[in-house]
């Protein structure tokens, strides 16, 4: 099982969890323990942006168990501190150190104890431990001792003979009384909390004082906040964080608590006091499933319509609004960790990438799970077939998810699932569709194929895109191939899943598309992934290839062996419609029905209704956002069923993913739709532009400008600057004996720059 499936089933259990940092014991959410949670939502969230993420308990009442942690060191060895204790036989746990985690439930809860024996915690209501198969920082992982897990063995009565003294802390300390001169506002408080949230929790043996003192320094000094203030927030939020927290009930521990932040407001820093006060990025957001959040989101959805991608006239005074990269970056990362055997399938891809690109992989990974699960399942009229494009330069790593997806089906027993890496015409295709009515195409050069569709000369490819948009159509009903005056038989093809991922460079891509094709509703079918930069490599490149994991050669396996029954059950055997010679009959094949919940509906129509917006605002691109909520839908099918294979839902986590994913794709190629050029002199005039845009605010001299566009000769290359000159999409002025040119955008901050330093003009 991964991460996800072990999450949901210690919350079947009852317990409240929450993800800790991969490899880590830290949270990695904002308020740590008191997040914990047995929602299903919020669950499958957090572990859809995070697969690999540790799971961690919350001890005591949210949950109802209590914890006797066993640590093995150098100081002390629990055991040896237990011998003497008859404990009853109970759940129980073995942590990669050496020691274990004891569970026990209870109507008296014991209070919380660090070190109540030597090498012994007691964990109750405030704190937490991480379960199963979470990894320890040492590379470690923890396990369920035989026949002990929580569904294995009964939990037994908390032993009274390792209550420690004192009473039982159900929540953190209580706020002190903040002195009557110091007070401050409610809404820095909250923005200090959200910011404390972002801070590392101190873990014993990797600088936990210091960690401690630095939370406080934001505290007191980045907030201005008073120490009773600071003490509030550390020791309610900070501290149950902490591994192991401050026991805040001994004395001494409290004193060692109390003077970090005494010491940090003696801290010596460049910075003054308050300098965090004017920060407004901290804010607390909701993001928990629930019904009321549910209605909230769909509200802000509605309210919230796309803003129209349109270029402004050149206005010296008013800079063009640009997207908050923050903002398209924390989009990117949830969208990039999906949930199910398509986040599993992912998180392979990327982890044993040279170079990743987590955009382009999840592509290429919807279009393969639209052709495994083809004419398997569907929802209303939608089915799964996708048409995939990912697009990034060359040497980017673009070819390394169709590679993996490769290996995958080798390895799965399902190569024939794979259509051929050329195509010879649209016949081809149909042919193939006739033989394996489920199939993914993988195409490299995908510029260069579209750019042929171009060629005159070349009728045996002249409507293979005429034939893709037919296919792409008839999915949930017949295609019908063409009639042939000798006689041969016309194809008939129930129902086919075409899926197709194809990989190309910007230029190629662009350089074969047409404006015709934004309106002919080609386009609108395709759903283009755009890296956005060259990542670094992240691994040695000499290192040896990793296998495959088992999970997903047998979740794929089964998929494709997978047979429907009337029922809705499932069998395992030959392919659909193929009687015992193998030959093809063409019949409706029996589908699994994926039902949508109320919440996912409403999704869908508020995402429906943005895209009309955007194309009554933006008329050229109407056609590029006609099929954005059809396409939603396939998505959100796909995820359903990766979630659960089943028994699937479309829930409004689903829908919400896949609408937030097809409104980030149509943003990006909306924003490239100005490169989609009709004539061979406009694309000479864009790579011009580009030349001249890289050159940045010192503008780009004639000489450089001539040695980086050696395509052109230079009759043709002045009277395309002179067309660019007069559309003042280029701007120059006399540079000694030359002339330098500008983009706009740089001229205009070039322009502003002289006006505040005229001496260096």
């Amino acid at each position: 099982m991964n991460h996800l499936e072990w999450a949901l089933k210690y919350a079947q259990l009852g317990w409240a969890i929450f993800p800790c940092s991969p490899g880590q014991k830290t949270p990695a959410t904002q308020h740590g323990v008191k997040d914990a949670t047995k929602n299903e939502y919020l669950i499958r969230d957090w572990w859809g942006r995070m697969p690999d993420a540790n799971i961690a308990v919350a001890c005591g009442e949210p949950s109802g168990i209590y914890v006797v942690d066993i640590d093995v060191s150098d100081r002390a060895n629990g055991w040896d501190s237990l011998s003497k204790y008859n404990l009853p036989e109970t759940v129980k746990q073995l942590t990669p150190r050496g020691g274990a985690h004891l569970f026990f439930r209870t109507n008296t809860p014991p209070a919380n104890k660090n070190n109540f024996l030597p090498g012994v915690d007691i964990r109750s209501t405030g704190y937490y431990v991480v379960l199963t198969p979470s990894i320890h920082p040492n590379g470690g992982r923890y396990e369920w001792i035989q026949e002990r897990a929580p569904w294995e063995c009964e939990l037994a009565e908390y032993p009274d003979c390792l209550r420690p003294q004192g009473k039982a802390k159900s929540s953190p300390p209580p706020p002190l009384v903040l002195p009557s001169t110091h007070v401050v506002d409610s809404d820095v408080l909250r923005r200090a909390s959200a910011y404390l949230a972002t801070c590392d929790p101190a873990v014993q043996g990797c600088g936990g004082h210091d960690k401690l003192l630095r939370a406080a320094d934001f505290m007191v000094r980045g907030f201005a906040l008073s120490e009773a203030q600071a003490f509030d927030l550390l020791a309610h939020e900070f501290n149950p964080r902490c591994d192991p927290p401050w026991d805040l009930d001994d004395p001494r521990e409290l004193k060692d608590f109390r003077r970090k932040i005494s010491e940090a407001q003696k801290f010596n820093s460049d910075k003054p006091v308050g300098w965090l006060l004017d920060s407004q990025e901290y804010t607390e957001q909701p993001c928990l499933y629930t019904p009321e959040a549910i209605q909230k989101l769909i509200a802000v959805e509605e309210a919230k319509l796309i803003k129209p991608v349109v270029e402004r006239p050149f206005v010296e005074e008013e800079e063009e609004e640009q997207e908050d990269p923050e903002e398209r970056q924390r989009e990117l990362a949830f969208l990039t960790q999906p949930t199910g055997l398509l986040g599993e399938l992912c998180s392979w891809i990327n982890r044993t990438a040279l170079k990743p690109q987590p955009l382009l992989t999840l592509g290429c990974s919807l279009a393969f799970l639209g052709a495994l699960y083809g004419r398997k399942v569907r929802a209303g009229r939608l089915r799964t077939n996708l048409y995939c494009m990912g697009i990034a330069g060359s040497s980017w790593g673009k070819d390394h998810a169709p590679y993996q997806i490769r290996r995958l089906c080798e390895r799965a027993g399902c190569s024939d699932l794979l259509g051929g890496d050329d195509l010879a015409s649209d016949v081809a295709i149909e042919s193939r569709l006739e033989r394996h009515p489920a199939t993914l195409f993988l195409w490299d050069e995908l510029g260069h194929f579209l750019n042929a569709l171009k060629n005159p000369g070349a009728n045996h490819t002249a409507r293979t895109v005429y034939t893709l948009m037919k296919l792409y159509s008839s999915a949930k009903s017949v295609y019908k191939g063409r009639e042939y005056k000798d006689g041969d038989t016309q194809r008939k093809l129930i129902q086919p899943c075409c899926c197709i991922y194809g990989f190309s460079s910007p230029g190629r891509f662009h350089e074969g598309l047409s404006p015709e094709e934004l309106q002919d509703g080609w386009l609108s079918r395709c759903l283009v992934f755009y890296a956005g930069s060259d990542p670094v490599k992240s691994r040695d490149p000499q290192t040896e290839e990793e296998t495959i994991p088992e999970s997903l050669v047998t979740q794929v396996r089964a998929w494709r062996q997978r047979i429907i029954e009337p029922d809705g059950g499932h069998t395992v055997g030959t392919l659909l419609n193929y009687d015992v010679a193998g030959q093809y009959q063409a019949a409706d094949p029996i589908q699994l029905v994926v039902s949508v919940d109320t919440e996912a509906k409403q999704r869908f129509i508020v995402f429906d209704n943005d895209c009309i917006a955007y194309g009554r605002d933006n008329p050229e691109l109407k056609c590029l956002w006609a099929k954005g909520e059809e396409n939603a839908r396939k998505i959100a099918l796909i995820l359903a069923v990766s979630d659960n294979p089943d028994n699937p839902i479309i829930t409004f986590a689903h829908a919400d993913f896949a609408c937030r994913l097809m409104r980030f794709l149509l943003r990006d190629f909306s924003l490239h739709a100005g490169d989609i050029t009709e004539s061979e002199i406009e694309r000479h005039k864009r790579r011009l532009l580009d030349v001249v845009d890289q050159a940045g605010q010192r503008g780009c001299v004639k000489r450089e400008l001539t040695r980086k566009s050696r395509w052109l000769n230079g009759r043709g290359r002045d009277a395309l600057l002179a067309d660019l000159l007069e559309a003042e999409d280029l701007f120059r002025k006399p540079d000694g004996k030359t002339t330098r040119f500008w983009s706009r955008r740089h001229y205009i901050l070039h322009r502003k720059q002289a006006e505040c330093t005229p001496n260096q003009q």
